[in-house]
């Protein structure tokens, strides 16, 4: 983890472009944020007496944003939302013990790891690859792992980063009894496993999906489990956070080393997806069917302008690929690797294909705004987005997808286009939705088209939230942020958000 990053750039890193999930659509962000950070909460760096310390990080307790976004399997996954100070305590208690967490994570003989933390060049610039420079150097590992293997065990961890218990991030880093026996010391585990349970209002059960963080933490009790793998003698094998393959000489083999994982698992309170472990005989390929497929799709002559066939082509491939693979992860690759030389006519129609597709699959509709209308624009185009979003809010609405009505409305609000079945009826399905961050969105298109009744709607949600306790307003700390004046902030318990509010920092820009 974070090879070559310093504390520093870690921290600012997972603060001001970590909170929100590349899930979300962009307007959601915390750019900025880390050059607020409270002096209140400065001693978590340094504070070594365990009372002080605790006491701070008890008062940093908060509920989280939920959010559900739809899966390759057109099944919904829960996400979370972390609010500002616990996250900001988090990632302290991260750049706290950075030098730490980096030698745990490279304790084990040989990576087994697939996930690097690394600065790139777009806007975040801390962010989970495992595509980047070690992609060749993982290739050649992998033929090397395969020789002379006659079986592949695949495992996956059920529930992985839901399923992560707090108090093993301790029993990672400093060993079970070791870790028992010192409870209370501000040791890199206890201080790690105290900040942690900050993001979800002091539960130990379990780390957040979305946030940046959760990576890094994961990957404290992730490596811990390699290294017993390798110190087992199961050296051929690799880890892509929550997925295991391994190249045995035999079927016991395989066996065993599920068997043995299972085993190192259990220590740490987490199971195998039964559903997802299997043995293989080998030869297996390198890369599944539909890659290899799609990455023999040829455009034509590089550097040529391409015809409407051609992509008319490529999504028939995509298509069959994604029924045989049952996953729409396959039209996802496929939307992804045209290039941005279409023809006049090939745009067009291109980019009414991958609409239709995303109506179908609305999974895709958080990549079409970078990979399809900016990618592929034209001349009218924002009248394809206005049919877009508006569909795909009926359809938010009727199936209570709330990541698709987030993406409805900012594409709504990014391209100044009217959602003509926003009517009365669907206004108060998407607010009674109760969904924090759509009702957010839903509050700015309101405010840009001048809807009071609508407007009038969404506020009265946060107008509700008054005087009731700290974690309902939690749940919806975004909203009020939105809507509640520093004052109000202040008095009903969120001085953070009244401190930010005071110096107008934007957790939406469009």
């Amino acid at each position: 983890t974070g090879r070559g990053l310093l504390a520093g750039e870690a921290f600012v890193g997972l603060v001001d472009y970590g909170l929100f999930s590349e899930k979300l659509p962009p307007c959601f962000t915390s750019e900025g944020l880390s050059h607020h950070l409270p002096s209140a909460l400065q001693p978590l760096a340094t504070e070594s007496n365990h009372k002080k310390l605790w006491g701070l990080l008890s008062s940093l307790d908060h509920e989280y944003i939920r959010h559900q976004t739809l899966r390759d399997t057109n099944v919904p996954r829960q996400m979370g939302v972390p609010h500002p100070e616990s996250y900001l305590a988090q990632c302290l208690a991260i750049k706290r013990h950075w030098t730490d967490i980096k030698r745990h994570c490279a304790k084990p003989a040989r990576p087994v790891s697939r996930i690097f933390a690394r600065k790139t060049a777009g806007n975040r610039v801390f962010r989970m690859n495992y595509q980047g420079p070690e992609h060749s150097r993982n290739t050649e590992r992998d033929l090397r792992m395969m020789t002379g293997a006659a079986y592949v065990a695949h495992a996956d961890i059920a529930s992985c980063f839901p399923s992560i218990y707090t108090h093993s991030l301790p029993w990672a880093i400093h060993g079970r009894p070791r870790a028992k026996r010192n409870r209370r010391g501000v040791t890199p585990g206890n201080v790690l496993d105290r900040a942690s349970q900050c993001l979800r209002d002091g539960q130990t059960n379990g780390l957040l999906i979305g946030p940046h963080s959760s990576n890094v933490v994961a990957e404290v009790v992730l490596t811990r489990i390699d290294r017993a793998l390798l110190d087992r003698g199961y050296t051929n094998l690799f880890r892509h956070i929550d997925d295991y393959k391994f190249y045995a000489l035999t079927h016991a083999e395989a066996e065993s080393f599920l068997r043995d994982l299972a085993l190192e698992l259990r220590g740490f309170d987490l199971t195998l997806n039964n559903r997802k472990t299997r043995i293989l005989q080998m030869p297996q390929p390198l890369e599944t069917e539909w890659i290899r497929e799609l990455k023999n799709f040829r455009f034509g002559a590089k550097g040529k302008t391409i015809r409407v066939g051609a992509t008319g082509f490529l999504l028939d491939l995509a298509l069959k690929q994604a029924r045989n693979a049952d996953t729409a992860a396959v039209l996802n690759y496929a939307l992804k690797m045209v290039p941005p030389r279409l023809g006049r006519t090939a745009r067009r129609l291109f980019v009414r294909q991958g609409v239709n597709l995303a109506l179908q699959f609305p999974y895709l509709a958080w990549i079409l705004d970078e990979h399809l209308f900016e990618k592929h624009a034209y001349d009218g185009i924002e009248d394809v987005v206005e049919e877009f979003s508006s569909r795909l809010l009926r359809i938010a609405s009727d199936k209570l997808y709330p990541d698709a009505a987030c993406h409805a409305l900012h594409l709504a609000l990014k391209y100044g286009t009217e959602l003509t079945t926003l009517d009365e009826d669907v206004g108060n399905d998407l607010v009674e939705m109760n969904d924090c961050l759509s009702n957010v969105l839903l509050l700015q298109y309101a405010s840009q088209r001048r809807l009071s009744a609508l407007r009038k709607r969404v506020a009265r949600r946060a107008e509700r939230l008054k005087g009731l306790s700290r974690q309902d307003k939690d749940r919806s700390w975004l909203l009020i942020y939105q809507l509640w004046r520093e004052k109000t902030l202040r008095s009903e318990g969120q001085p953070l958000l009244a401190d930010l509010k005071s110096k107008r920092f934007r957790f939406v820009v469009l």
